[in-house]
């Protein structure tokens, strides 16, 4: 399927501002989920990077609409990076989004209309740093009339911790074999040729990486790519599945473990303008 190329859209139609943010987010501190609250306020700036406007066809006629579009009659979307300074943003499982990001169409005339809630984008994207991640918002339905842009604003989830800390312990791959590394009750609960099932409390949920250190030096290094998360009358109970990029082997596991766990409602006012 050929590409759709789309003219780029404007960022900031006139009488807005462009959206270039920078917050001291120590009032929007959500949800701590692990560890004291660093004394340090969490700092970041909002940088909008980027916009998609299309229009539906006359008439809606979906013979008209462009290829690659799958179906959307008209989508308006905008792209911005999140920059933390003193924060890593942790690339952990999520299920649904608790994000509040509203749209408003802006009319011919700078007449409004309410669009009700975007969408947010639910797979996150982290730079290699872990300093930077890609927000995307969107609405899928305009006025009829015809708009001359669209902003979004509200609030982005997003969780983040303060460091990471390394624990580790010998390992053997041996199902049900208890590994005590500071994580609780964490067992080992099946093993595959190139994967990993452990079995624990909410502690597991803050791993963000894993390896094996082999004797001879080489290292086995894993990848999440499987996670849930259940109640019961016991506690809660976690399951992560890491897959490595080796043959599981005995050694020295190493966890790396995200510090200060907190959930901040970062703000976003975010802008696109029609392009033509």
């Amino acid at each position: 399927m050929n590409p759709v190329r789309y003219k780029r859209a404007r960022t900031a139609p006139q009488g807005l501002p462009m959206t270039r943010m920078k917050f001291s987010a120590a009032l929007l501190l959500a949800l701590v989920l692990t560890g004291p609250v660093a004394a340090q306020s969490p700092s970041f700036a909002v940088k909008q990077t980027g916009a998609l406007f299309i229009e539906a066809p006359p008439g809606r006629d979906k013979n008209l609409l462009p290829m690659g579009t799958f179906g959307a009659q008209e989508k308006v979307e905008a792209h911005a990076v999140v920059t933390f300074s003193n924060r890593l943003i942790a690339d952990l499982p999520t299920f649904g989004n608790d994000s509040n990001v509203n749209a408003t169409a802006i009319l011919p005339g700078n007449g409004q209309a309410p669009l009700g809630a975007a969408s947010v984008s639910s797979f996150r994207k982290v730079s290699e740093d872990g300093r930077k991640t890609l927000v995307s918002v969107s609405v899928s339905r305009l006025p009829d009339s015809g708009v001359s842009g669209v902003v979004f604003s509200g609030f982005v989830k997003l969780p983040v911790a303060t460091s990471l800390k390394k624990l580790s312990a010998a390992f053997q791959p041996k199902e049900g074999h208890r590994l005590d590394v500071g994580l609780g009750k964490l067992v080992v609960a099946k093993i595959e040729s190139d994967a990993l099932v452990f079995s624990g409390d909410d502690r597991l949920s803050a791993v963000a990486a894993l390896k094996i250190l082999k004797p001879d030096g080489s290292v086995v290094n894993g990848e999440r790519s499987a996670y849930s998360r259940q109640g019961g009358t016991d506690g809660t109970v976690v399951t992560s599945q890491w897959r490595f990029n080796a043959p599981i082997a005995s050694g020295k596991i190493e966890f790396s473990i995200y510090q200060d766990l907190a959930t901040l409602d970062v703000p976003v006012n975010l802008v696109v303008s029609k392009p033509y």
